[in-house]
């Protein structure tokens, strides 16, 4: 035990979101008999979601990041951790900034999506944010990646040498065990669980199931963001109320996706779409379109469901019952179970630690 690495968690929160969850997550599971693992969050235990029993965490209680860079210095020299990694953009940033003063740190940066698309949909300091990341990634020990899209899009846009560039899949998170059916009722069923916001596609997700003409349907929507409004209104304009319902969040993700027959996915870029892999899991399958990021890393058209490359080939997916009935819900769950298993992406994770 003398020897164990000293490893710090940093995340800004653990609201509900791919990067709190998995990295939470990991942060528990790491073997306890290598590494010394601490949870840093910046911000307050009353907006925990994630369960984290099983490691060590430290609240810093401030209401965002910039309010925390005394605090986090302070903690870093107290601390003296072997390695600290951190996920967010904005984060990762400043943990780049930090490898100014904290040269005998390894810091590694995990990325939560392709940043050159996503910057299209983040008008607001996309370019000082671009900027910033330009200068301070390069200064990160290693730069974990969700897919071979961010990996490009790094080697692209920064330069980076590939080697500082490591590719780790999201690992399954949550388990829910359900009695699967490949039998359909009178009414097909769709789910999306996501942000609403621009770049997760509901629009044309709308626009396509206004356009099935030959079955009844019922579509749920859980997530909450900046575009409910806009999609409230789509759903009117459409003329679909009655067939589209939203909630806000869910403790019980799982159990709603599994009382579905298909999730659908809209989005323009994606990290690693943990959502998809997790209706996965529990056998609903997916028509996702193909984009930047890790969903054609899971979705494998008529195995565990279609991936469609524009609007007009996914209403026409849409109109094809036959062809959706096709798929076998246990395939589905297959589809993932061995790829995506916990215990193998955590070992990835701990391989990159040790040779830090």
């Amino acid at each position: 035990m003398q020897n164990r690495k000293k490893i710090l968690f940093v995340l800004p929160n653990l609201c509900a979101g791919g990067a709190e969850r998995v990295l939470s997550f990991v942060s528990q599971k790491l073997n306890t008999n290598n590494f010394d693992v601490k949870l840093i969050v910046l911000g307050f235990k009353k907006d925990a979601v994630y369960n984290v029993n099983e490691v060590e965490v430290q609240y810093l209680n401030k209401e965002r990041l910039l309010t925390s860079i005394i605090a986090l210095f302070c903690l870093f020299k107290k601390e003296k951790p072997s390695i600290v990694i951190s996920s967010i953009v904005h984060v990762n940033i400043t943990m780049g900034f930090f490898s100014l003063f904290f040269r005998e740190i390894k810091f590694v940066g995990r990325e939560a999506s392709v940043i050159s698309k996503m910057n299209e949909f983040s008008k607001l300091n996309s370019k000082l944010n671009l900027t910033l990341i330009k200068i301070f990634y390069p200064r990160l020990s290693a730069i974990i990646c969700q897919s071979e899209d961010m990996k490009t899009d790094f080697i692209k846009i920064l330069r980076l040498d590939s080697s500082k560039l490591v590719l780790i899949h999201n690992p399954v998170t949550q388990s829910f065990i359900s009695a699967l059916s490949n039998n359909f009722g009178n009414k097909i069923n769709f789910i999306t669980v996501g942000r609403l916001s621009e770049e997760k596609g509901y629009l044309r997700i709308l626009e396509g199931l206004s356009k099935i003409y030959n079955y009844d349907f019922h579509y749920t929507i859980v997530g909450s963001g900046p575009q409910l409004e806009d999609l409230k209104d789509c759903v009117s304009n459409y003329k679909l109320n009655g067939k589209v319902s939203f909630i806000p969040y869910t403790s019980k993700v799982l159990e709603e996706v599994s009382k579905n027959d298909f999730f659908l996915q809209g989005s323009y870029v994606e990290g690693f779409p943990n959502a998809l892999l997790e209706s996965c899991t529990v056998g609903t399958p997916v028509i996702a379109f193909n984009c930047p990021g890790g969903t054609k890393d899971i979705v494998i058209t008529g195995a565990n469901g279609f991936l469609v490359q524009d609007e007009l080939e996914f209403i026409a997916v849409l109109n094809n019952i036959d062809k959706l009935k096709t798929i076998d819900k246990n395939a589905v769950r297959m589809s993932v179970s061995s790829k995506f298993n916990a215990e193998k992406i955590v070992r990835k994770y701990e391989n990159l630690f040790e040779q830090l």
